[in-house]
């Protein structure tokens, strides 16, 4: 019983994804697809880090240094495009 409720959610999911792919636009796609790459990558951090294996984890954090940094510095560079757009169209 545990098995068709788990194909039954599978299904569903599925569905749901795939509704949300059609409907989507690209930039939304894109925020999905990386918080979801974000997000496998926290719960494989938890995992070895409560399977006792936190070397790994450590290692895997600081491999990801630079992307993180890359992300934050692209993140400001358009919050601050953005802020010197909104001052010129305001004077």
């Amino acid at each position: 019983m545990p098995y068709l409720i788990f194909v039954f959610g599978v299904l569903i999911g599925a569905y749901a994804f795939y509704r949300f792919f059609v409907n989507a636009k690209p930039y939304e796609i894109k925020t999905f697809l990386s918080n979801a790459l974000i997000g496998v990558f926290v719960l494989v951090l938890l995992y070895f880090a409560m399977s006792g294996k936190i070397i790994i984890s450590i290692a895997l954090v600081v491999l990801s240094l630079p992307f993180v940094i890359a992300h934050y510095k692209k993140k400001q560079t358009k919050t601050a495009k953005k802020n010197q757009d909104d001052s010129n169209d305001q004077s």
